[in-house]
């Protein structure tokens, strides 16, 4: 009898008993394919947690910022204005905002005061002195027409007697061909129609005339 061979491989075949299977591994999970949102650099940034969102709020944060320094600048800007403005024109430095000042009426060239007191002549062209006007100096019959829409109180003008003839206050000579004068006085007051002269110490309104801003 031959003795039993052994099975190719070492130990001998048990009889009856076979090896159980492995057991096999899971497939591995693919991952899924990136949507169409997720695509690109954005979409990259986002998957990888590196802050897409984050990154537009740092953004807009940015914008927020610069947006309020720029208002900031032009708030300070605008005082600045205002702080220059208000110190020209305590200087006076701003006069040709109006052609005349408050209270002073304007015709042709020239700003008028009338006054609402009654002075003598004196009196009355120390107020335009002060008040870098004269006593009103009249050119025309129109000018004449004007003074009395605004006053009907006959009020002491610029013209004075010097001598044996009138003179203006700025030194214009009086031309009799414009205007007649009646009285026998120095100082000279306007009526509607005619001008008139008496005595200085008369107390009358008057009215002042300068020049216009330009």
């Amino acid at each position: 009898m031959e003795p039993a061979q052994e099975p190719p491989g070492g130990s001998p075949a048990r009889p009856g008993r076979r090896r159980p299977p492995r057991p096999r591994r899971p497939p591995r999970a693919q991952a899924a394919p990136p949507e169409a949102g997720d695509r690109g650099p954005e979409g990259l940034l986002r998957r990888s947690g590196s802050g897409y969102e984050g990154s537009t709020s740092w953004k807009a944060a940015l914008e927020d910022t610069t947006t309020r320094l720029l208002l900031g600048a032009i708030a300070v800007l605008l005082f600045a204005i205002l702080v220059v403005m208000s110190i020209l024109a305590s200087k006076g430095c701003i006069k040709c905002e109006a052609p005349c000042p408050e209270d002073w009426l304007l015709y042709g060239r020239k700003c008028y005061f009338f006054s609402e007191e009654q002075r003598d002549w004196n009196t009355g062209r120390q107020y335009c002195h002060t008040h870098e006007a004269a006593l009103a100096v009249i050119q025309s019959q129109k000018e004449m027409e004007f003074m009395f829409k605004f006053t009907r109180r006959e009020p002491w003008i610029g013209l004075r007697r010097v001598g044996d003839e009138f003179h203006w206050v700025n030194g214009d000579p009086f031309d009799p061909d414009t205007f007649t004068i009646s009285g026998p006085g120095e100082c000279v007051f306007v009526e509607p129609t005619r001008l008139v002269s008496t005595e200085c110490l008369m107390t009358r309104p008057w009215v002042c005339s300068k020049m216009a801003y330009t």
